[in-house]
């Protein structure tokens, strides 16, 4: 089997509706987007491995196609990503780029976490803990709310290293609004034909989970967390493991089939939150040349 090198990346922002996108470019019969949504690959020292890059190949099941994508969201802000992207690939491939108001976000992003019951401190609580920390880079459950957001400090990399005409930037609101415009510009960026039509998919939405400890077990033992699983890793193959944590997700985690509902956010928190990302907002406008009125 061959090696692929994708020609496009979608990086993020993580919850802005990049599992939606990724769904959406898959129904173009010139893009083929990798089976496993986020395989986090290219960060990762592994990539030279000759058996996690038959593994990675595999997830593109049509490897004639255009485009080849996929759409891990860490990559935006691992700047091993970038790195290795530049000293590895023989082409510059090109990066679509999803982003939804950083308020709204990062509000997503908290409940989110309280619907995998990995979070126990109150909203402003956790944005304050992130705000002062030190961004590093994370594990499964990442609760990098404000971090998250900080879309002109992490793109700017992009910008630097890759140029503006490989860069595509959408917003979770464009999308929403007008669905088939939306994706056609994306594959006018791509330099493809046009669709009439597109499904209304909604991918990925926040459920609370029915059996949290068995859910945050699966995540641990398919990342090799555990010692035996790391053991494991030498006599399964990788695909076989991803199918097993697909299969075990997917036997009644969830309570119900509803997205999980949360009370809106208050205006207060609105004002501050909107007053802790007002110069990254600024800096991503200058860098997009964008004025995103969509976000109110």
């Amino acid at each position: 089997m061959m090696s692929i090198y994708p020609n496009l990346f979608i990086p993020g922002a993580a919850k802005s509706g990049t599992s939606s996108l990724h769904d959406l470019l898959d129904c173009h019969p010139d893009i083929c987007m990798s089976v496993v949504k986020e395989p986090v690959f290219w960060n990762s020292p592994s990539f030279n491995n000759a058996k996690r890059m038959a593994w990675y190949s595999s997830l593109f099941t049509d490897p004639d196609a255009k485009i080849l994508g996929e759409s891990t969201t860490s990559y935006m802000y691992y700047p091993e990503f970038i790195a290795t992207v530049r000293k590895q690939f023989k082409h510059t491939p090109s990066f679509i780029f999803i982003l939804r108001n950083p308020i709204d976000r990062c509000y997503s992003h908290y409940w989110y976490m309280k619907g995998r019951k990995q979070e126990v401190r109150s909203f402003k609580d956790s944005v304050l803990e992130d705000l002062n920390s030190t961004f590093e880079n994370y594990g499964n459950l990442p609760n990098n709310y404000y971090h998250f957001g900080l879309y002109g400090k992490w793109i700017k990399r992009f910008y630097e290293a890759f140029g503006s005409s490989q860069i595509k930037i959408i917003t979770l609101e464009q999308l929403a609004t007008d669905r088939v415009a939306t994706m056609n510009d994306c594959f006018h960026f791509l330099g493809l034909s046009s669709l009439n039509e597109l499904p209304d998919i909604k991918s990925n939405a926040t459920k609370k989970l029915k059996y949290p400890k068995l859910f945050h077990f699966i995540n641990k033992t398919a990342s090799g967390k555990y010692r035996y699983t790391k053991i494991a890793k030498y006599l399964i193959s990788r695909q076989r493991i991803d199918g097993i944590k697909k299969r075990l997700k997917n036997m009644s985690l969830f309570k119900g089939g509803n997205p999980i509902t949360y009370p809106e956010l208050s205006e207060k928190d609105r004002i501050w939150l909107r007053s802790l990302y007002l110069e990254d907002v600024k800096l991503l406008k200058e860098l997009t040349k964008t004025d995103y009125f969509e976000w109110t």
